[in-house]
């Protein structure tokens, strides 16, 4: 059975990626993690007495059963809570590779302004540091099976056999379209990479239910977040470190004001995701 882990520091947009993550769980047949990392204050200059650390542990496994307890309307039937002391991000990738987590969930504080909202927080360091397939769930998702996926790369499909084999896998364990999108700035970029992409697509096109796009856009976010709403999209997943075109979507947007990705999580793959054997990936995220 796979297994979901889900980290939560108790505030509102945790508890929203808890209820995501228990939903996801029910519907992949996933087994579920409920853990809280935390620290121990330290006690202000002059004064003798401190929290101990026993008793920060305590509190948290109360507080993790207590969010349990207000979780059992989703008939989830077993929710193991686990907390350990240790920074936040190191500490959730500790115990993820130690119960052998297929999939990390946290959630992204703030109304999703912005993707760079993430940057300098608990999901940003985990998205450059981890080996685990991460999901970051905005504050105010709602819930919705991913049946139908934006797959955002620089490169419509790359000639790499264990990327191919890697999307059919995420569309397998989801039951869902694949939409692999790739943005340029002109039209000129755009009849080049789809001229050489032609031949990789149709291979792999035949293999799953996907569809290949090209879209014309000097802002890749604004184009992104256009296709993710007029094609009713209910998850985007990148490669953060696998191109250097990403980092595009971290500069100041030319669009005001623009909300991005505020409702669609945001599935991140870890490049030794893709370095991993195929019969390894295939018994991690296609065995029930």
């Amino acid at each position: 059975m796979k297994t979901i882990l889900i980290a939560t520091d108790f505030s509102k947009a945790s508890h929203n990626a808890t209820i995501y993550g228990i939903k996801l769980a029910q519907d992949i047949n996933a087994s579920v993690l409920l853990y809280n990392a935390y620290t121990v204050p330290t006690p202000p200059a002059g004064l003798a007495l401190g929290i101990s650390s026993y008793d920060i542990r305590v509190q948290m496994e109360d507080k993790l059963r207590e969010e349990i307890n207000g979780l059992q309307y989703l008939n989830m039937p077993l929710i193991m809570p686990v907390c350990d002391e240790g920074n936040t991000a190191d500490a959730i990738l500790s115990i993820a590779q130690e119960k052998k987590a297929d999939f990390i969930v946290v959630g992204m504080k703030g109304n999703g302004k912005g993707f760079r909202k993430i940057f300098g927080s608990t999901a940003t360091a985990l998205a450059k540091k981890t080996n685990i397939p991460v999901i970051v769930v905005p504050e105010f998702a709602k819930y919705k099976s991913p049946g139908n996926i934006v797959f955002a790369t620089e490169d419509i499909i790359a000639s790499e056999k264990n990327l191919q084999e890697s999307l059919k896998l995420i569309s397998k364990l989801f039951k869902s379209k694949l939409n692999v999108v790739s943005v340029v700035k002109n039209e000129d970029e755009q009849a080049g990479v789809q001229q050489n992409a032609t031949h990789h697509s149709d291979k792999v096109a035949y293999t799953f239910d996907t569809s290949f796009e090209y879209l014309v856009d000097a802002d890749v976010r604004h184009a992104l977040n256009d296709f993710i709403k007029s094609h009713h999209c209910n998850m985007l997943v990148m490669m953060p470190h696998k191109y250097d075109w990403v980092e595009r979507l971290f500069k100041k947007s030319e669009t005001k004001n623009m909300i991005f990705f505020s409702h669609v999580p945001l599935l991140v793959l870890p490049d030794v995701f893709f370095s991993e054997p195929d019969e390894v990936k295939i018994n991690n995220y296609s065995a029930n």
